[in-house]
């Protein structure tokens, strides 16, 4: 029996051949080998192109994109940055994770068994631009998953299932955006892809094979790290889509370019993390995991620590902790965190003592210049503070640089944008998005201070919520980049138990149940206050307090928002190393394009300042990784 490559037929004869040849190759071995002894009878031709028609509706888009369980019109079906119609073709730096979604059609009568697999892209001597095979070859090569879903090493290859949340009223907070304006995001009703199930979770929550009811749509995400030691070159492979009702295999090429991503961030991004929630949730302290997990994500989980907590957590800020012998390989392998405050969300009762401050900023400081020499540390000075409190900052900040000791270097951290009346006593501004003033902040900077921005508010920047786009979360890296922040903040990752602002309800959520995840409404007043998916950029795998819902993972699950945080971060990455290559017309293009309007430049009234579209992100990074790459050849 004679089986054609598919990469030697072509039009609709050759989509043909490659969907017969992967519905062969799902037959088990002892059905397989008489096929070989002798040609196909016309009977069994027949059933088999009956079975590849019957085989699922399957196509693919990028990572910047929320398709919906009932979009099957969506308009990038057909075509979009990733994805021609057969194909999936993608473009990636060394040491930068890729993803795009492969999505499925469950079609009228539905779908009891899918599951997914991609067990390899390889790159040949021919895809090197020739010479011998053993110079040219190299494989990404899948491997099984862990119960631990951080447990990176020898997992370039990663699959997820999408798990969808009913949004069925939109977010109502004027802090994230205003309600019915033209900022507002459109279309975000319905059943609404959210958290990024690893392969092997409980049947039934996620784990393959998963079902899709009739008419719905269900995505596989699909993750793939570029090494570091990968040569550039173009990788091919296939992704298998199976189904009761037949197969289908999907052609995939990797262009890996000759562009690697440093391992230092371009741009401080730290997330806080409450130790305590997932230990709730999860019945035990699953630490190593979560932070992991976020150097995976060129993020920091951060909270307030004292010498003894570091000590305690040594390999958080040596790096030991990020090595392939703690399971991790990825982005910041063997670099320690280095954001590291001092107090969290307020200065605490080290500082409330008048007679102490001097004491406690000396004895810190001296651990961190001892320890922690490329520590990046603050003091929270109260979050979002009102005018009453100034008084307090001013004589908390005044005491701190009065200090003879080396105590007076600790820098103060606070959550709002410029007022002189608290100027004096802080050393970093960290504005709201709409409140971020560029002059400002370079004038600050000029007298040695910094402007960082927190969270999201349009039309100003991107919000991380389940209802916004999913290139929200990305914009955050672009207009840190179009403005020079000093750094991104973001509120909370894992805000299961709502802190206590909520007046109505269980404090303990059942956040795989209930999309709204911040409410500080009232008793008869639901009508604003509360947000789908805001603080939570990860999910409980397991969770004893709700065990319908345990997924069976020991450790955290991703969400699309969390995805496109990283993906945000590496774009940052990506767009430093174009400007360092001297391609500043080429950034400036893609920033006039994409983020034309954002932090204190968008009209408050008007729609988002930036593109809704994950395509023109995806394009725009294509084209500088390739300029980048070229600009690196001429200089050889």
């Amino acid at each position: 029996m004679f089986l054609p490559h598919p990469s030697a037929t072509s039009g609709r004869a050759g989509r043909r051949a490659r969907l017969l040849t992967a519905s062969l190759l799902v037959l088990t071995p002892l059905a397989l080998a008489p096929l070989v002894q002798a040609p196909i009878a016309a009977e069994e031709r027949t059933r088999l192109h009956a079975a590849v028609d019957a085989a699922p509706v399957v196509w693919a888009v990028h990572d910047g994109v929320k398709v919906k369980q009932t979009g099957l019109a969506h308009p990038d079906k057909a075509r979009n940055a990733v994805w021609d119609g057969t194909s999936i073709s993608l473009v990636a730096a060394r040491n930068e994770i890729v993803a795009f979604q492969v999505i499925v059609e469950g079609g009228a009568e539905g779908i009891e068994k899918l599951s997914a697999s991609l067990p390899a892209l390889t790159r040949t001597a021919d895809a090197a631009g020739g010479g011998s095979a053993g110079a040219g070859a190299a494989v990404i090569r899948y491997q099984p998953p862990a119960a631990d879903p951080t447990e990176y090493r020898g997992r370039p290859i990663q699959l997820f299932s999408v798990n969808y949340m009913l949004v069925e009223r939109a977010t109502r907070a004027t802090w994230g955006f205003t309600p019915d304006s033209p900022s507002a995001p459109a279309d975000p009703l319905g059943w609404t892809p959210v958290q990024l199930v690893p392969e092997n979770a409980r049947a039934g929550r996620g784990g393959f094979p998963l079902r899709v009811a009739p008419n719905r749509n269900q995505a596989i995400w699909i993750e793939v790290y570029v090494d570091r030691a990968l040569p550039p070159g173009t990788y091919r492979g296939e992704i298998a889509i199976a189904t009761e009702r037949g197969s289908r295999a999907l052609p995939v090429t990797l262009d890996v370019v000759d562009v690697t991503l440093p391992d230092e961030n371009t741009l401080r991004a730290m997330v806080y993390y409450e130790p305590s929630q997932p230990e709730l949730y999860s019945g035990r302290n699953l630490d190593a995991a979560y932070h992991r997990f976020a150097k995976r994500q060129r993020v920091e989980f951060v909270h307030a620590y004292t010498s003894a907590r570091v000590r305690a957590a040594r390999g958080r800020f040596d790096g030991t902790d990020f090595t392939a012998a703690q399971g991790y390989e990825g982005p910041g392998q063997s670099i320690g965190n280095r954001i590291v405050p001092r107090t969290f969300y307020g200065p605490g009762a080290d500082f409330q003592d008048p007679e102490r401050v001097w004491t406690q900023a000396d004895e810190w400081m001296t651990f961190v210049r001892a320890e922690l020499p490329h520590a990046y540390t603050f003091l929270y000075m109260p979050d979002e503070p009102r005018p009453a409190q100034f008084p307090a900052i001013v004589a908390l900040g005044q005491r701190l640089k009065r200090n003879p000791g080396i105590g007076r270097t600790l820098p103060t951290f606070v959550t709002k944008q410029y007022v002189p009346e608290i100027a004096g006593a802080i050393d970093i501004w960290c504005a709201g998005a709409a409140h971020f003033d560029t002059a400002r902040v370079r004038a600050e900077r000029a007298a040695g201070k910094q402007g960082w921005f927190y969270n999201g508010q349009r039309p100003s920047s991107g919000v991380l919520l389940i209802d916004s786009p999913a290139t929200d979360a990305r914009v955050a890296g672009w207009t840190a980049f179009r403005h020079h922040t000093d750094g991104y903040f973001y509120w909370h990752a894992v805000h299961w138990l709502h802190n206590r602002q909520k007046r109505v309800g269980s404090r303990v959520q059942n956040v795989w149940l209930s999309p709204v995840t911040f409410d500080n409404r009232s008793e008869g007043k639901d009508d604003n206050g509360f947000l789908n998916g805001d603080g939570v950029l990860v999910y409980p795998g397991e969770d004893v307090l709700h065990q319908d819902q345990n997924r069976g993972i020991a450790g955290p699950i991703s969400t699309i928002q969390m995805a496109n945080l990283r993906r945000g971060l590496q774009d940052h990455v990506i767009l430093t190393l174009a400007e360092r290559a001297g391609l500043k017309d080429d950034v400036s293009t893609a920033l006039t394009r994409l983020v034309p309007h954002v932090l204190g430049d968008a009209d408050p009234k008007g729609p988002a300042g930036f593109s809704e579209n994950g395509n023109d992100y995806e394009s725009a990074r294509r084209a500088l990784l390739r300029a980048i790459a070229a600009a690196s050849r001429s200089k050889r």
